[in-house]
């Protein structure tokens, strides 16, 4: 499993990630796939067990206690993609020979946007009654307040599989 390769220099943005522990990263791509150079897992696979990394982003009230902020590229793309795994089980009833059950199910999405030099955004993912989404927010400083504004963003595909030529 590859970490994400975050930049250390260059103009850059900050990206608040938030939902599933499990987040992949890819950047300068508006497309998943393993094969995207720099592509990986923030805080390790899975977030390895870490389900905070802080950088210092602005704070709403409304901050959840478990998230991700990374440093991104300005001005390129980048590709966020969550899973969702949940699994659930129910004894057998006792003295009739009924077997238990066990029921699993997941959920995927993945998401892409190009943020802006030195602004601040969150990538939420959600799954709801069976519904899984990414929305992309800005993080706006009012003098009221923190203000989340929607960014324009788009699904993130699976990458085209390169096309290999036959060897002659």
């Amino acid at each position: 499993m590859s970490s994400y390769a975050e930049p250390h220099d260059g103009e850059r943005a900050h990206i608040r990630l938030i939902g599933s522990r499990n987040v992949k990263v890819y950047p300068d791509s508006t497309c998943v796939s393993h094969l995207v150079p720099g592509s990986g897992y923030p805080a390790g696979p899975q977030m390895g067990g870490q389900r905070k990394r802080d950088l210092g982003m602005p704070k709403g009230a409304e901050a959840p206690k478990h998230y991700v902020e990374i440093a991104a590229s300005a001005g390129q793309p980048i590709s966020a993609a969550f899973s969702f795994y949940r699994e659930s089980s129910m004894p057998g009833t006792p003295g009739t020979g009924a077997p238990g059950t066990r029921n699993s199910a997941s959920c995927y999405a993945a998401g892409s946007f190009v943020p802006q030099v030195g602004r601040n955004y969150e990538v939420v993912s959600h799954w709801v009654a069976g519904d899984c989404a990414v929305q992309v927010y800005e993080l706006v400083q009012e003098p009221d307040g923190l203000r989340r504004a929607k960014v324009e963003s788009r699904a993130a595909q699976g990458c085209p599989v390169p096309v290999t030529p036959p060897s002659s």
